[in-house]
């Protein structure tokens, strides 16, 4: 990086970790202010700061060491130093929810939050956004095209659910929310993996080593005799399609031995 990127790399990262993490969807999970470096840099990246990689942004705290964060190498956590973040700025506050909130997931998580709801699972806060706009914005760090669910978060707080103002449209919760509370897109539709290239190869030699694998002209005859077969078909024979493949070889080699003796001419030359 160049100086010019160097300083804006600076400024960036203290407006994300010490003035408005809210904004970037950074939450940090207690009042510390630690947070991952994979989670400041895919903030990074929504702001088109593309000259950094997650390798290059540990190397940045690293090597230049900036007096103005502290990092965990070991755990791979970063934080401002305390004196030039705002005050309570990662003490969040209780406050009274707007109507709805919108958290994103994953496709794949549909049906599981269908059945059991949503919660934190294994972290301390779960984000949800005040804006299905905002919503859909985070969801992409994770998904390309994540499913937006709609919380009835007014209910929930009326039942006991407490929620927290993390700045910006950032509300978060340490409490699961019961599927009753919750608005569900359309199902997701279920598209059937197709198979790749190397799954076949391998499904190829297995069944070749379990004796299952035929040989073409086998399969070739197995359909035949399935088929009806219509008047003035022609239907080669097993015996041809040897021929075939054999003179088919026998030119190839007679191929490979002209152009080898055309290059040993060419080198005497």
């Amino acid at each position: 990086m160049n100086k010019r990127q160097l300083a804006k790399l600076k400024k960036l990262l203290v407006n994300i970790l010490a003035k408005n993490p809210g904004e970037f969807f950074i939450v940090s999970e207690n009042e510390d202010g630690w947070v991952s470096i994979s989670d400041v840099h895919k903030a990074l990246m929504e702001i088109d700061a593309t000259f950094i990689t997650p390798k290059g942004l540990l190397q940045y705290f690293s090597l230049y060491r900036p007096v103005e964060f502290q990092v965990d190498a070991d755990k791979s956590m970063v934080r401002a130093r305390p004196e030039i973040v705002k005050d309570g700025l990662f003490s969040y506050t209780p406050k009274n929810p707007p109507p709805y909130l919108f958290v994103p997931i994953r496709p794949k998580a549909y049906f599981s939050v269908e059945k059991r709801g949503i919660g934190p699972q294994g972290k301390v806060w779960l984000p949800l956004l005040a804006s299905r706009r905002r919503a859909k914005t985070y969801g992409k760090r994770f998904h390309q095209s994540p499913l937006i669910i709609k919380v009835l978060s007014e209910t929930a707080h009326s039942l006991g659910h407490a929620f927290y103002y993390a700045g910006s449209e950032l509300y978060l919760t340490d409490s699961w929310i019961e599927p009753t509370l919750l608005e569900m897109p359309r199902a997701p539709v279920r598209r059937k993996q197709e198979e790749s290239v190397d799954n076949v190869r391998k499904r190829g030699k297995r069944e070749k080593k379990d004796g299952v694998n035929k040989n073409r002209y086998e399969k070739c005859q197995e359909s035949e005799d399935e088929k009806t077969i219509l008047p003035g078909t022609f239907m080669p024979s097993i015996e041809a399609f040897e021929n075939f493949y054999r003179e088919k070889e026998r030119r190839a080699r007679k191929r490979a031995k002209k152009a080898k003796i055309k290059k040993k001419k060419g080198n005497k030359r």
